[in-house]
């Protein structure tokens, strides 16, 4: 029997979002097609594809030892997911590899032509893989050019073969011939109680940095899921413990479904035990439209806007009334919906004046908060085909971050990033898309993450730990240590960063007394393995200029200096993080102006009372630093 192992890697610091839905549609549609007697599917347990380290998933994958392993690549986890697959091919050369998703696109060639790959599916991939997966039990070899959707070098092709494309597949015109990963039992209770629930597969705007609406249509037709199949994933959500529903939909209120699936939702979650996330268009938002939205406690709302420039606007062709839109917009906010919304920077047409006409139309007519994201040139997009056309250069590789157009420079582009992000409230310096630090980093002792090692405590003068095998590291790893043990820890260090370059590892170096120089820091850490990935192309815009492209990200230091050190956080921009360590005296008002002005990520605290931590945890929250509590 031919065996099918399907794998999904997380956002990196998010795997509470990492249901592997792809893979439960694929699974569920090949059974229903008679396949579950030739070709035995297993989807990869959550607990190892959202926790564990690279080496860890290289042996994962590889114990299991799949005939065929099947990737979903999105920007996130294509560039890790290849490596790890590259790595898994050294222990079974013979796998073949299948890989799907948004990254895979014909104009993406560094995921077609990565030598891991064999096989890919363009598109919609359902029907797609149904049909390989008869092939290849059928005995089939090399490339089936005749099943629609595919591209590829063939199973176990040589480097030299040539790069085929099979015909193009439409996408399925009625999706009640899928069956629910959830219903059906593909898919695993989430853990972190947290649910995506599809409605549709349609957008009719035709943005073009945008893949939802590509070859969509204007009309709906048969693209969506029924009102009973959609609550009754909701109820199954229930029953297993769910209390977030992110609902997967680009246009929420304008489906047909809409205010039958908002009624049904406030009868069906009368108790507001289930929270849900939706994206909206907001201009179509009336005052009807919120009340039903408000009790079937949709609590959290994207409603984009993206560029209140209208020369930018018809660049991307994206059609919005802002009027209208602003409308919406103030009817979510009385209602006391969370609103996301969004300013996308770089995008064609756009510039200076044009961003700041944005940012006063937010002030004037629906002051709030709001994000700055850079435009990600996508692969697949209208947008990519018209690069030339705007002068557009961004990153060849994820998260596609653009680096310059016609109106703006990279020198431009990063001061507007770090403008935005400080009128928001943001940190202009924070790294996007890395893991929170983790509060109680410096209070426990080794600690696990669903059987895999994340918390390494070297303190007391003990090197224990230093033999951990890469294959026992989680994919966010704390170590903790006297600052004099650094180059103890250093060819341990080594090692792992070479068998997990994906992973998070944040060093925390507790200082008794002079602490390292920023320069001495920067020397060790420069003599570490160090192979660029997502994480250090997202915090590309920390750099003055465009180029390499890329910075590291991925090796977080923290000093943890005493109360009385002096140091200056500014000394160590872009080395360390200073963390300062302070014991609270019985009766001790907490010192939150000399904190402030102490600068630096936050306070290790000792000797606090829970009413005293509490309210410093409220202060850095107000303030844009972290407490890690101490214990003793």
């Amino acid at each position: 029997m031919l065996q099918v192992l399907l794998a999904q890697l997380p956002v990196p610091g998010s795997p509470a979002l990492n249901t592997p839905l792809a893979a439960g549609y694929l699974k569920a549609y090949a059974e229903a097609q008679g396949l579950a007697g030739r070709v035995q599917i297993t989807i990869l347990p959550r607990y190892i594809a959202d926790h564990a380290g690279d080496a860890a998933l290289v042996a994962a994958i590889a114990d299991r030892a799949p005939d065929l392993l099947g990737l979903s690549l999105y920007t996130w986890n294509s560039e890790r997911s290849l490596e790890v697959v590259r790595r898994v091919r050294r222990r079974l050369p013979g796998l073949a590899v299948l890989v799907g998703g948004p990254e895979v696109q014909a104009d993406n060639p560094w995921v077609l032509g990565h030598p891991a790959v064999d096989m890919a599916v363009i598109g919609e991939g359902e029907q797609a893989f149904a049909d390989l997966l008869a092939w290849l039990a059928a005995g089939g070899s090399g490339f089936p050019a005749h099943i629609p959707g595919l591209a590829g070098r063939g199973l176990r092709h040589s480097a030299l073969a040539e790069l085929r494309f099979s015909p193009p597949r439409a996408p399925l015109p009625d999706l009640s011939a899928l069956p629910s990963p959830y219903l059906t039992g593909q898919l695993e209770p989430p853990a972190a109680g947290l649910q995506l629930v599809e409605i549709s597969r349609w957008c009719p705007y035709p943005c073009s940095f945008c893949l939802y609406g590509r070859n969509m249509g204007p009309r709906l037709g048969g693209r969506a899921f029924s009102l009973e199949r959609v609550l009754a994933e909701i109820a199954w959500g229930r029953t297993h413990g769910v209390r977030q529903v992110h609902v997967v939909e680009a246009n929420l209120n304008l489906l047909p479904i809409f205010r039958s699936l908002m009624q049904a939702l406030a009868r069906l979650n009368a108790d507001q035990s289930q929270s849900f996330y939706a994206e909206l268009r907001a201009e179509h938002l009336t005052d009807e439209a919120v009340a039903l939205l408000v009790a079937a406690n949709v609590r959290v709302v994207e409603v984009g806007l993206q560029t209140a420039n209208p020369h930018a606007l018809v660049a991307v062709r994206r059609r919005t009334d802002l009027a209208r839109w602003a409308a919406g917009v103030r009817r979510l906010r009385a209602a006391g919906i969370e609103i996301l919304l969004d300013v996308i920077l770089g995008l064609p047409a756009d510039d200076q004046a044009g961003v700041a006409a944005t940012l006063s139309f937010i002030e004037r007519e629906v002051p709030g908060p709001y994000d700055a994201f850079l435009l990600q040139v996508l692969p697949g997009t209208a947008l990519r085909h018209e690069a030339a056309r705007y002068q557009l250069r961004y990153q060849d590789r994820p998260p596609y971050y653009v680096l310059a157009t016609d109106h703006l420079s990279y020198p431009q582009l990063r001061q507007l990033r770090r403008q935005l992000k400080h009128e928001a409230g943001l940190d202009p310096d924070g790294d996007d898309g890395l893991p929170s630090p983790r509060a109680d980093a410096l209070a426990a002792r080794d600690d696990g993450q669903d059987g895999f090692t994340s918390r390494l405590y070297f303190r007391d003068g003990q090197a224990a730990g230093t033999d951990i095998a890469p294959t026992q590291l989680a994919a966010h790893v704390d170590l903790i240590l006297a600052a004099e043990q650094l180059n103890q820890v250093a060819l341990s260090l080594a090692d792992w960063l070479e068998a997990s370059p994906s992973s998070v590892y944040d060093l925390y170096l507790v200082v008794a007394g002079d602490p390292p120089t920023a320069a001495e820091l920067q020397s060790w850490r420069d003599a570490l393995p160090y192979a660029p990935g997502y994480l250090d192309r997202v915090a590309a815009y920390a750099n003055p200029t465009s180029a390499p492209g890329h910075r590291r990200a991925g090796l977080r230091i923290w000093l943890v200096l005493p109360w009385v050190c002096q140091a200056d956080p500014a000394d160590y921009r872009g080395v360390a993080e200073l963390i300062w360590r302070y014991r609270l005296t019985p009766g001790e008002a907490l010192p939150l102006g000399a904190w402030r002005t102490a600068g630096g990520a936050g306070i290790a605290l000792a000797g606090a009372n829970p009413n005293d931590l509490v309210a410093a945890q409220a202060w850095a929250a107000d303030h844009g630093r972290l407490i890690w509590p101490l214990s003793g």
